[in-house]
Order: structure tokens, then sequence, then C-alpha cells
């Protein structure tokens, strides 16, 4: 039998896995998934959170201390959009009542 020896050694160390630890993506998940609901249903208030999360993400992830900076980038990238969408809305919901005032205080 050729190979590896075997050891009777109760005491010795097991082999150890040559697989790479997994880092945290917790800060990414958040961000992505917020990003999803941010453009979908919650607007400004998934969006924040999105924003957020995704900077975070993002720092960690270049720091090495954790994973997910594409999903952190993406989530980032959704609150932006969806904040700037609302923003937009608003401000074309401000222009349309602004004209229908002046026009029903001029008529």
């Amino acid at each position: 039998m050729r190979g590896v020896p075997v050891s009777t050694n109760p005491y010795q160390n097991q082999p150890v896995s040559n697989q790479a630890q997994q880092l945290p993506q917790e800060m990414a998940i958040v961000s992505l998934v917020a990003g999803i609901l941010s453009i979908t249903m919650c607007g400004t208030f998934a969006a924040i959170p999105a924003i957020i999360c995704g900077h975070i993400g993002i720092k960690k992830a270049d720091r090495g201390e954790a994973s997910g900076r594409g999903m952190a980038m993406a989530g980032m990238i959704m609150g932006y959009v969806s904040l700037v969408l609302t923003v937009l809305v608003i401000a074309i919901y401000a222009f349309f009542i602004a004209v229908a005032v002046s026009g029903a205080a001029a008529g």
C-alpha cells in the first residue's frame, strides 16, 4: 500500500481542507434586497438603506473583509436610481400643481 503514510498516533492533527473560507456577504445581500424593493415597491424608504449598505459592503469588499462587491454595487445603483426617480416624480407633481394653481388663479 503506497501513498500517504498512515499514522497510529491518535493525537495527530487531522488533515486540513484547502478550501477558502467563505467571507460574509450580509451587507451586500441587504443592499441588493433593499435596492430591489426600492425599485419595485418601496421607493425612498428602501433606497436610502440600499445606498448606505451598498457603500459599506463595497468598502468591506475592497478591504478584503467581505465578499459580494457586485451585489453591493447593484443594490447601491438601484437605490440611487430609485431615489432619482422619486425626486423626479415629486418635481413633476409640484410643477403640475403650480401650473394648475396659477391657471385657476388667472381664470
